[in-house]
């Protein structure tokens, strides 16, 4: 496991967390997720994960369960990408990122 999510992990349990999962995206990158209630947990976790060497770290609001998805995404070098740059830049700007403190993302 990659030292930067070990770091994550590690850090998220110190808080009133509900779940951790990690997972490869369909690109290859490596993804941390983080379900909590704690609002404070959620400011702190992301904080911490900007901190370190993350690619992108996205906090979403389910506001029929009262909780939050805390997603902390990481590079694997060591995995080729499926898609191309060219290809992610029309995605992505067709759907742009949300996430709960409203700043829209376009890659």
């Amino acid at each position: 496991m990659q030292t930067d999510r070990k770091k994550i992990i590690q850090y998220a349990l110190d808080f009133d967390i509900d779940n951790i999962n990690t997972y490869s995206g369909y690109k290859g990158d490596l993804i941390v997720k983080i379900t909590t209630k704690d609002m404070h947990a959620v400011v702190a976790i992301r904080k911490f994960a900007n901190s370190l060497d993350v690619k992108e770290v996205v906090v979403k609001q389910n506001p029929h369960l009262l909780e939050f998805e805390i997603f902390c995404v990481t590079p694997d070098k060591e995995v080729y990408h499926l898609k191309t740059e060219k290809v992610m830049e029309e995605i992505h700007s067709k759907h742009p990122v949300n996430d709960v403190w409203g700043e829209t993302k376009m890659k």
